[in-house]
């Protein structure tokens, strides 16, 4: 029976979930690799070359990004500055010829997924134009939810997305290939239409349903936010498609491996990783087919272990061992299974080496599948999209969290209110900053390695009304007042000031176990 978790509240939500010390880790992890120069991709190395495979800098970079997104939404909406600058360097990366100069080679063809093919095309540098859209589909739902997440302009601009082209010592010499969000949808609604709502394709000539679904998420808020309607007449020739074709297997729950379109022919191959990665999203905008099929997967995919946890069923050295078992953990999140989800987790937990530097929690890749003493289903191979992302992603879903951070996007009211800004991060880490009843709430904690006895924080609340009035409480008791464009100190320890730009400044020791603020505007009765 699929349980329902506490994983569904929006970002306007009456109770705001606090992360916990795993899930800031993995955040923080997340938050380093962002920061890695350009070309260093450190931690995110693979055993497969080209670009080819799943653990491909597009998937990992797009798995983290879709992780920081729920954190975000559901735990610290109203602590933008952090998690925006996370999400821009990851796009910015996202767009690096590392991550998409694959195509020009895998744009020429791919034998295994086009029988009949004789001679390798012409390349195609443009990564995006045709066909791809195990790239542009990540790429467009990361930038129309960054775009929702933190009302942020950027990709509007003509030009704002951009492929340089200009490896050393090849080609014809520099191209540019210049887009937008709104040129980008364009070539994406282009390509369903001429797949006759079949879907894009991934590798020339093969549909994959799991990559379609990023860009009907991306369309969801494409819409939203420009007022257009591409999803819904998207999404239901698509689903028409879906369904008269066979994309799904309704006797065992599991979708296609993909559709050949030059023979118009569903080959099956069913996987762990595949009915994870589809059901997953499908689950962000249907959720009626993913939760029906999931106990059949369930059953078929994941096996208990003697100590509690659990993992996907493998044989012998399977590729893509990890890559299955991260995917069904995110699955059991969204449909609301936390305990098969918190299952698999705790066996990453127990067999996957997980690694904490300072206040970053990773699971390093593994390349050996077993050790000489393990035991029946204990498997320690890790891949880099697991590691980085899946485990993430799994970690800070819950039931329907995709699901209602599309069905229910931030709106423009939201950028108006108190926000938290300047917090001493990565030293303080935010647990959870949002709205409760109409008050903001701040949970801070200090990082795992933050060692000192006594230590001290300071940050700002930003979008205070000058004009109204109201109070801050400190741990559940009174800690000030403010009114016209000032603050007043009640007894009890710490300092507050307005700074110039009217943003309240607090400053505040914090325990081992941190420490909470709530701020109330007026509307509600100051407290004695």
């Amino acid at each position: 029976m699929i349980g329902t978790g506490a994983g569904s509240s929006s970002a306007g939500a009456r109770q705001l979930p606090v992360l916990d010390e795993k899930q800031r880790g993995q955040l923080a992890f997340i938050d380093h690799l962002s920061r890695q120069l350009p070309s260093d991709w450190a931690h995110m190395g693979s055993a497969e070359p080209g670009q080819g495979g799943f653990d491909a800098y597009r998937y990992q970079l797009a798995m983290m990004s879709y992780a920081l997104s729920l954190a975000h939404y559901h735990h610290t909406p109203a602590w933008p500055e952090h998690h925006q600058a996370v999400s821009r360097r990851l796009l910015d990366k996202m767009m690096q010829f590392d991550v998409w100069g694959f195509w020009e080679l895998t744009s020429r063809g791919v034998k295994a997924l086009e029988p009949d093919l004789v001679t390798l095309r012409e390349s195609q540098l443009d990564p995006v134009k045709l066909q791809n859209i195990m790239y542009s589909g990540h790429l467009f739902q990361m930038v129309t939810t960054h775009h929702m997440l933190f009302d942020d302009h950027s990709f509007e601009k003509p030009g704002s997305i951009l492929f340089d082209y200009r490896p050393v010592a090849r080609g014809m010499g520099p191209q540019r290939f210049e887009y937008d969000v709104h040129s980008l949808a364009q070539v994406l609604i282009d390509q369903f239409r001429i797949n006759q709502w079949r879907g894009i394709e991934c590798e020339p000539n093969a549909i994959f349903p799991e990559c379609n679904q990023h860009p009907l998420l991306g369309f969801k808020l494409y819409d939203r936010r420009y007022g257009s309607e591409h999803f819904p007449f998207i999404s239901t020739r698509f689903r028409e498609q879906y369904d008269q074709l066979g994309y799904l297997d309704r006797k065992s729950g599991s979708v296609m491996a993909f559709f050949l379109v030059k023979q118009e022919k569903v080959v099956r191959a069913d996987s762990a990783w595949s009915d994870g990665w589809t059901g997953t999203f499908l689950h962000g905008w249907d959720r009626a087919e993913p939760e029906s099929c999931f106990p059949l997967q369930r059953d078929r995919f994941l096996v208990r272990l003697p100590d509690g946890t659990a993992t996907v069923r493998a044989h012998d050295q399977d590729h893509d061992y990890s890559h299955g078992h991260g995917f069904m953990a995110a699955l059991a999140a969204e449909v609301g299974d936390l305990d098969s989800r918190d299952a698999l987790l705790a066996y990453a937990d127990a067999y996957w080496n997980p690694t904490w530097d300072g206040p970053a929690l990773r699971y390093p890749r593994e390349d050996r599948y077993r050790l000489s003493d393990d035991g029946a289903n204990v498997w320690r191979r890790v891949q880099p999209m697991t590691g980085n992302g899946l485990i993430a992603l799994a970690r800070m879903g819950g039931r329907d969290r995709l699901y209602t951070m599309f069905a229910q996007p931030i709106d423009k009211t939201h950028f108006a209110r108190p926000r938290l800004a300047g917090v001493d991060y990565p030293t303080v880490q935010v647990a959870a900053a949002g709205y409760e009843g109409g008050a903001l709430r701040i949970e801070l904690r200090r990082a795992r390695d933050a060692v000192a006895a006594d230590m001290s924080t300071s940050f700002r609340i930003e979008n205070v009304d000058p004009r109204k009035e109201g109070f801050v409480l400190r741990d559940g008791k009174p800690f000030l007042t403010f009114a016209d464009g000032r603050v007043r100190m009640l007894p009890g320890g710490g300092e507050a000031r307005i700074d110039p730009a009217g943003a309240i400044v607090i400053s505040t020791p914090i325990g081992r176990d941190g420490v909470s603020f709530r701020l109330t505007e007026k509307g509600a009765n100051e407290p004695a």
